[in-house]
């Protein structure tokens, strides 16, 4: 069948329908791509409000570009009928995932977090969905998920096109104020997406009912059941998240999606360390704990007996928080009148003996004076036991748990500060990169260090955030890959991602931190997604470049590492995997044109920037690769003088030495690198560049 232009099967091509729309498979014969096309019935068309909704949803999806959210092409009418021209996605919706099974923790994070992220642009546009429900998010092949189908959102400052009293939406999943027909706000979406993972993580409905009156008068009057008692094993930050999100007042419910975002970060990041426990969490910071207030009231309360027990708790506590963070915990007999950075904990303890209630308070001061701080959280815990050792392991478990999660809440949500930085924080971002690519285990150091300084000037510095995320994998490169070094790594690229969904150098370092990890196929999609992001994102195009070459798709490689040199021609290392990758397609006099420009490339910046170990070795491969072999050795030597210590340096000497073969020398480089602490084991089983040496006994020695 002929649509405007485009073709499908009407029988056939179907992939799905509403009350006044179908969507099918087709193609655009235009430009020969697979879209899903979305028609809006003929009888809809006289209907003004559903033609509104339609041109609604195409002007709405059309304007929010983001990794998560389905990009609409085109909107359009033929012979009088209105479509939409979509991205065509392959996998299943969650409605039909859950038909199957409830997701367990990882699995349901992992879509809940790109759904929120996807919520957060969507309210930072100052739009709301209104329709979050299982059937409007696509979970694809690899986990990558959509969210769909845009038709009642509405601006905040857009007119209804509904009557008031009207409602809008599914009504399994809608908020209390939804369901009565009133204005809603971001927090009505909020609500909406508790209610969806509720029913995803449990396998049950939140507010069920056998007709429409049943579910509507149970979201307006019930409260859902714990998900600890349809799950046994539900954690408890989890549950705590659904239960904010199901307030049913919406100033109780989490603002909008960044915040939704922010938190499950958080939680991801502590069910994570919870399977470790002895893995801290990258929670970094002051915290003081000063004496907590006594309840001088309470019944058969023995003033010295509750002093003697705030004391120990207190310092309990600092040694539990200590394991779970990285934390600086002070505890004092006096809250000092100089407060600058840091986190205040206050507490009101009631104690009788066998049992006792803290109400306590998380506070950030950001300026001098007890005065100047912005609460965090309030709560309240309370155990028994016989025992007093043992009521003191309970409370200082609750209290730390719930300290280490509200923290981490609050960190991964910028807030303004006094006293900031952020354009020299940028400044100091961007000369950490410098040094980054500069290849040494000095110029790594150096870099961590200046990272660390711009997230002092400014905690929300996306960049420095990326940057330390990259510059973290690099050390599992050179610190005898040490795995807890991709962990931080993933935690500061999320972090990032946390303040800015559109950081492309994040999802670059998430790709880079896949990649040392072995998962090629999660690699490539962050490459993509970075790519997708900022087209002049030159590592990524590096990377992925370099990944494609690996695995032989050579067609595909190439024009990724032309557009890396394009971006930034003083990398010399584009040029280098371009070169291989070249020959391999038998393109030699390409290839040949390339290392040249290499060389040149290399010399020139060199002449600027002598101590560029990256340039000066993948200068050296070029050399070597095109049978120079004298000039190669030179510069061998010359790289070994300048950083004689350095393991990157005596890697890359010993694939060099390799190409011309001096083999022998060359094992006794790649040696030295390993003793030095590369971890060479996954770079010399993938480097090409030593099939000769696989045979001998001192390569396979280097392999164990």
């Amino acid at each position: 069948m002929k649509f405007a232009h485009f073709e499908f099967d009407p029988k056939t091509a179907k992939l799905g329908e509403g009350p006044s729309s179908e969507v099918y498979r087709a193609i655009d014969t235009r430009l020969g791509r697979t879209v899903a096309l979305k028609i809006l019935r003929p009888h809809v068309e006289f209907d003004p409000n559903a033609k509104s909704r339609f041109e609604r949803e195409a002007k709405h999806t059309s304007n929010l570009t983001h990794q998560n959210i389905a990009t609409v092409f085109e909107y359009g009418q033929d012979r009088g009928t209105s479509y939409i021209a979509m991205e065509f996605l392959e996998g299943r919706t969650l409605d039909k995932l859950l038909k199957d099974h409830r997701l367990d923790y990882e699995e349901g994070l992992h879509i809940a977090l790109q759904v929120a992220s996807a919520l957060k642009l969507v309210h930072e546009r100052g739009l709301i969905h209104r329709d979050l429900k299982p059937a409007n998010i696509m979970v694809m092949d690899g986990g990558h998920v959509k969210l769909l189908d845009f038709g009642i959102c509405r601006s905040t400052g857009e007119s209804s096109i509904t009557q008031e009293g009207m409602l809008v939406g599914t009504v399994l999943y809608m908020s209390p104020e939804q369901v009565l027909g009133e204005e809603l706000d971001l927090r009505s979406d909020v609500f909406s997406l508790g209610s969806v993972f509720f029913h995803a993580f449990t396998g049950e409905l939140p507010f069920p009912g056998k007709s429409f009156p049943d579910v509507c008068m149970s979201i307006l009057e019930a409260v859902p059941a714990p998900p600890s008692h349809l799950r046994p094993d539900f954690p408890a930050p989890l549950g705590e998240f659904l239960h904010r999100c199901h307030q049913r007042e919406p100033e109780e419910r989490y603002g909008d999606g960044a915040e939704i975002h922010g938190a499950l970060l958080a939680i991801s990041d502590n069910l994570r360390l919870s399977s470790s426990a002895e893995r801290p969490s990258n929670l970094r910071g002051k915290l003081i704990i000063p004496p907590f207030e006594l309840e001088k009231d309470a019944p058969g309360e023995k003033p010295a007996r509750a002093s003697e027990f705030s004391a120990g708790l207190r310092a309990d506590l600092r040694k539990a928080l200590g394991r779970l963070t990285r934390l600086d915990i002070a505890i004092p007999n006096e809250l000092p009148e100089d407060l600058r950075d840091v986190y205040v904990m206050r507490g009101k303890l009631i104690y009788d003996g066998e049992a006792a209630e803290l109400d306590y308070g998380l506070e950030r001061a950001r300026t001098n004076g007890p005065s100047e701080t912005t609460r965090i959280y309030r709560g309240r815990v309370q155990h028994s036991d016989e025992n007093e050792w043992g009521l003191q392991a309970k409370l200082v478990g609750s209290l730390a748990r719930s300290i280490k999660r509200k923290l981490a809440e609050y960190t991964l949500v910028p807030h303004p500060e006094e006293g900031r930085d952020p354009d020299q924080a940028v400044k100091l971002a961007h000369r950490a990169h410098r040094l980054l690519h500069r290849a040494t285990a000095k110029h790594l150091v150096a870099a961590v260090s200046i990272y660390r300084g711009a997230l002092k000037l400014d905690p929300s510095c996306v960049l420095a955030h990326a940057g330390m995320a990259e510059a973290l994998v690099r050390k599992f490169l050179y610190w005898d890959g040490d795995t807890s070094f991709l962990q931080e790594a993933r935690e500061s690229a999320h972090r990032a991602l946390a303040i800015d969904p559109f950081a492309a150098m994040a999802h670059t370092a998430l790709g880079f931190a896949h990649m040392m990890n072995g998962d090629i196929e999660e690699a490539q999609r962050e490459y993509r997604l970075a790519i997708q992001i900022d087209h002049d994102e030159w590592l990524a195009h590096r990377l992925l470049g370099a990944l494609l070459a690996r695995i032989g798709a050579l067609e595909n490689a190439v024009p990724l590492l032309e557009r890396a040199i394009a971006l930034r021609p003083a990398h010399i290392g584009s040029y280098d995997h371009l070169y291989g990758a070249l020959c391999r397609l038998e393109r030699y006099e390409a290839a040949i044109e390339i290392a040249d420009r290499g060389v040149l490339a290399a010399d020139e910046h060199l002449q600027k920037v002598r101590e560029d170990q990256e340039a000066r070795m993948h200068k050296e491969l070029l050399l070597a690769r095109m049978g120079l072999s004298d000039k190669a050795r030179e510069t061998v030597e010359e790289a070994r003088k300048l950083f004689p210590k350095d393991a990157y340096t005596a890697y890359k000497g010993g694939c060099v030495l390799t190409l011309v073969g001096d083999l022998d020398d060359a094992l006794g480089l790649l040696r030295e690198a390993q003793e030095r602490g590369f971890h060479l084991q996954p770079e010399i089983q993938r480097n090409s560049d030593l099939e000769i040496l696989r045979g001998r006994k001192e390569f396979q020695a280097l392999l164990t």
